[in-house]
């Protein structure tokens, strides 16, 4: 090269470069482009756990173990299925919802019987002593 070319291109840089040094010419690709830049995936948005749900559950707990001696197998368990149906969001059960649902259901059916079987012995009882006479 001769001095008079290696002169013109100290003087001013080539147009490429003019565009790539200002600072207003960035455009929105060259900025995500930075090695800075990270993409972070978005997370998935998950409902807040429903305190009616973990309420059925607990119900439904409860009335199978007291189904046994007091009849709170109906109690609770009317209160797990209430509590398990309120606290249905979207169309679709948590799953603490349906497994309280399904154990208020088995505290009520072993509440029920109980009281059936109850209800049998009373009566058979009343036959072997013949009445109340």
């Amino acid at each position: 090269m001769d001095q008079e070319n290696q002169n013109e291109y100290h003087k001013e840089p080539s147009e490429g470069l003019k565009e790539e040094t200002r600072p207003d010419s960035f455009s929105v690709e060259e900025v995500k482009r930075d090695w800075n830049y990270q993409e972070v995936p978005s997370q998935p948005v998950k409902s807040p756990q429903s305190n009616m749900a973990l309420a059925s559950l607990v119900m439904g707990i409860i009335g199978i173990v007291t189904s046994c001696c007091c009849y709170g197998g109906l109690i609770f368990g009317s209160l797990g299925i209430l509590f398990g149906l309120l606290s249905k969001t979207e169309d679709r059960f948590e799953g603490y919802a349906k497994a309280g649902l399904i154990t208020s259901v088995i505290g009520m059916v072993m509440a029920m019987l109980l009281g059936i079987v109850l209800i049998i012995f009373a009566v058979a009882g009343e036959f072997e002593t013949g009445g109340a006479f």
